[in-house]
């Protein structure tokens, strides 16, 4: 299970459609009552179309955040879609449940475009919203010291890359490769949780450098302590619909090496410093120039306060959810 942005972004949607008076449950697949008008997915892929089907014969309304990230080229989907006019492929699922929604809600235009050339869904069923700074940082950032995480780990001035797992998508490996052996400290989170394809070459590479420190996933409190004792947040992920992580990092005056991706580059303009994520060394001149370069996070912050905003996100939601209510009296 996804216990990091995935949970984050699920929870904020919750919360925000409730406080705009919906009431929100989540859905017992196994009940044989439909007395629900909307079906809210996170994701479209582990659904399956022929239920998706049966419940919009109902007349039930059906929605998605499709979370949809481009990582192996858009070659991949072209022979997938190809292969399944022939036999049920992972990308004709993809295809179905997409075409069976009545609204789509994409966190990026970058994945607004990618959902229609991809899988030809109409433009006038795409809505892009926006992820913003999560409520909880907005309500106990002021309130958390920076001495919880000191108190707890004895580490401060770091390079900080939280995240809930290891994996090959979020690209920890180039990044150890980038500063092992070069005195900065890095600390990651998510080291009790490692994809097991790449388990082995990861838990070799941090060997050998101290200055490679490995942490659990951090509970909301010691994250935010951690942003607050943290000089630079790196994010070299492969691909995002959003990174909340960049969001909170940037809202807590860290300065960002992210990963030179059309979607950052759309959610953050010119204010992070932008790294090749395959090449290590372009990974460290980034690293080591955020390090040693004088840094104002004020007007960023500002930025991000302005305009990434969940209330913003809901209210969009919000309003698609209002005229497809109506559109079915």
């Amino acid at each position: 299970m996804d216990k990091g942005g995935g949970v984050t972004h699920a929870f904020e949607e919750v919360s925000w459609l409730k406080k705009l008076g919906h009431q929100v449950e989540p859905l017992d697949w196994y009940s044989e009552n439909i007395d629900f008008d909307v079906l809210f997915l996170f994701g479209f892929t582990h659904f399956n179309p022929e239920v998706l089907a049966f419940l919009k014969s109902k007349g039930v309304i059906i929605v998605s955040e499709p979370i949809f990230t481009v990582i192996r080229g858009h070659l991949y989907y072209r022979v997938s879609r190809f292969l399944s006019n022939f036999t049920r492929t992972v990308y004709k699922n993809q295809y179905e449940n997409l075409h069976l929604c009545d609204a789509l809600f994409p966190n990026s235009n970058i994945e607004k475009n990618n959902i229609i050339k991809l899988h030809n869904i109409p433009k006038n069923k795409i809505f892009v919203a926006y992820l913003g700074i999560p409520s909880y940082v907005l309500e106990e950032g002021d309130k958390v010291s920076k001495d919880v995480f000191y108190n707890e780990y004895k580490i401060s001035d770091f390079v900080f890359y939280p995240s809930a797992r290891i994996s090959v998508n979020k690209n920890q490996i180039t990044l150890i490769k980038a500063l092992k052996s070069t005195g900065v400290k890095l600390v990651l989170t998510g080291c009790h949780d490692i994809e097991k394809k790449i388990k082995d070459e990861f838990l070799e590479s941090v060997k050998g450098d101290p200055n490679i420190i490995c942490l659990p996933l951090l509970d909301k409190k010691m994250l935010i302590s951690a942003y607050k004792n943290a000089r630079v947040v790196v994010f070299p992920s492969l691909a995002e619909t959003a990174g909340i992580v960049a969001i909170e990092g940037g809202y807590f005056g860290c300065r960002l090496v992210l990963s030179d991706i059309p979607v950052f580059r759309e959610y953050f303009l010119d204010y992070p410093i932008y790294a090749n994520n395959k090449d290590p060394e372009d990974i460290r001149k980034k690293v080591l120039k955020a390090l040693n370069e004088d840094y104002d996070p004020s007007s960023f912050r500002e930025f991000l306060l302005e305009n990434r905003s969940w209330e913003a996100h809901a209210k969009i939601v919000n309003s698609v959810l209002e005229r497809l209510y109506e559109s079915r009296k």
